[in-house]
């Protein structure tokens, strides 16, 4: 997650903070799930799909408890 400190002090936009916000989760799922990370990858391939869909399943799960 992007520090908020840091954002504000280098005037870092969300749209760039969202960025690197997935990147940090996604380079987290592909560790877990011991699958190759490739920055390149975020937002176009199928894998990063996989992982949105986990992510967003899991973030429905949570609110509905």
């Amino acid at each position: 997650m992007a520090d908020k400190k840091f954002a504000r002090h280098y005037g870092m936009k969300s749209e760039v903070s969202k960025i690197f916000d997935d990147l940090e989760d996604y380079l987290n799922y592909c560790r877990d799930n011991m699958l190759r990370f490739d920055e390149r990858d975020l937002y176009k391939t199928d894998q990063w799909r996989r992982f949105e869909k986990e992510r967003n399943r899991a973030l429905k799960e949570a609110r509905h408890g």
